[in-house]
């Protein structure tokens, strides 16, 4: 009877302590002094980036560094000698996300090739694997039939085209095809259904990548995704198409809906390696950071320089490779902070604000300029009762944020890349920007006011020299 009440102590008493050693644990950036031990080189690109990634960098004269080389295995496998598994790598950082006590991490420090370590989120989620899933993005674009560009054949998708002269660029064929688009959000329910989208094709249904939880799929979590994701790609003719309809998307889930934290930053960052080392053209992310779960994480005002946040500085990196990050300004223009979040504040990202139906300032609109006086928002777009799909797939919903004039601004971005091909990433921002209808006179408010897709276009054809 002692025998066994002993071993009922011991089973209570150590699953308890089994548990508090769970719930210690957190996910933590490892960062490593050099990429020594790496399998690949700079002479043989192709063994780690796709031939568009190449063929991006070579539009943009960009060589390949030992920044676009995967880490070194062999430091790995020091880690996971220890019993620790690879949550996440990141070349651009170069480094490891790991789940482990502060402990693991205090012998983690120790190890010669470890430079950096840091705090990133509590570990929230169990994952079957010891290490990063394998992505796959070979889910081909959408084949979509043209129909007449007006009201009655684009629906509820009609006016926030129009507004920004999108409709011209429509009519002249240019509706994202050919274009790649990456969208950070999270979660993505409901698109595994093809009449989300509108797609005839099942196997159209966009890849996607969860980096959050770690499982086989991103077509769950927030509904937000969703909605963010029909502004550009729904082609549902006589009640709803975007503003990109025939372009091919990729997903990615790099919000965390249980709490804020640090994480969701190098979730970000990685999935822009991910996004760049596949293709991507052009990434949407229609989030922002500014406070967290965790206090301690706050950001404030004089963080919004750019090179603060691993996000911030990853969109410096894919920017320098030839991408496109369009970005939501943030809605915080009428509480205390006001301002535009991260990684807004990147100098290299399209930073979006919204307008109202009169073109103005929407009032919840987030503020630039950044703290060393840069414009920001670099542009606004419609972001007041935006038609989108909603989150169910059965009929529309109207949606207020710049989480919305973000995507309406992607897709006629990919329509840009589409109608000027030759156009790199810096000369599609100087066209949008030089067109908008604050150009002259660009304002904390709404940047360089809206943006004119028709103009944008002939300037890129003046700048590139075609007739």
């Amino acid at each position: 009877m002692n025998k066994l009440l002993f071993l009922l102590l011991l089973l209570v008493f150590g699953g308890g302590l089994h548990a508090q050693e769970a719930a210690a644990k957190g996910l933590y950036f490892i960062g490593f002094r050099d990429k020594v031990g790496t399998p690949y080189t700079i002479e043989e690109p192709s063994a780690f980036l796709s031939t568009r990634a190449l063929d991006r960098r070579d539009k943009v004269g960009q060589a390949i560094t030992e920044l676009d080389l995967p880490i070194s295995p062999d430091y790995e496998s020091r880690i996971t000698e220890r019993g620790i598994d690879i949550w996440l790598r990141s070349k651009w950082m170069n480094g490891v996300v790991v789940p482990a006590t502060e402990q693991q991490v205090g012998e983690l420090r120790s190890l010669e090739f470890v430079d950096t370590t840091f705090f990133a989120a509590p570990l929230q989620y169990e994952r079957s694997v010891s290490a990063p899933r394998p992505t796959d993005f070979n889910q081909p674009a959408p084949v979509v039939q043209p129909v007449p560009v007006t009201e009655t054949f684009y629906g509820f998708g009609y006016k926030d085209l129009a507004r920004m002269n999108g409709d011209s660029l429509h009519r002249l064929g240019y509706r994202g095809r050919g274009v790649w688009v990456a969208v950070f959000d999270g979660g993505f329910p409901s698109v595994g259904y093809k009449d989300f989208l509108g797609y005839d094709q099942l196997e159209a249904v966009p890849g996607n990548y969860d980096l959050v939880e770690q499982d086989s799929t991103a077509l769950d979590g927030s509904t937000h995704g969703a909605t963010v994701l029909s502004t550009m790609a729904a082609h549902h003719p006589f009640f709803f198409i975007g503003t990109a309809p025939e372009a091919k998307y990729l997903l990615f889930k790099t919000e965390n809906s249980r709490g804020e934290h640090r994480m969701e930053e190098v979730n970000y960052a990685i999935a822009l390696e991910l996004a760049d080392s596949v293709g991507v053209d052009v990434v949407n992310s229609s989030l922002g950071y500014t406070t967290f779960t965790d206090p301690s994480m706050d950001y404030t005002y004089q963080d919004l320089n750019g090179i603060t946040s691993p996000a911030s500085v990853a969109i410096g990196r894919a920017f320098e490779r030839g991408m496109i990050i369009v970005t939501s300004a943030g809605n915080n223009g009428a509480d205390e902070w006001k301002y535009i979040g991260i990684p807004a504040d990147a100098p290299q990202a399209l930073s979006i604000g919204a307008l109202d139906a009169t073109d103005e300032r929407a009032y919840f609109s987030s503020f630039g300029p950044t703290p060393d006086g840069r414009v920001k928002p670099d542009v606004s777009g419609p972001g007041v009762m935006v038609a989108a799909v909603a989150a169910n797939g059965q009929g529309m919903t109207g949606a207020n944020g710049t989480s919305l004039s973000a995507p309406l601004i992607t897709g006629l971005v990919a329509c840009l890349l589409q109608a000027v091909p030759e156009a790199t990433n810096q000369q599609v921002l100087d066209a949008i920007r030089a067109t908008a209808s604050l150009t002259d006179a660009p304002d904390e408010a709404i940047g360089y006011g809206k943006p004119d897709f028709a103009a944008a276009y002939r300037y890129l054809l003046r700048e590139v020299g075609q007739p």
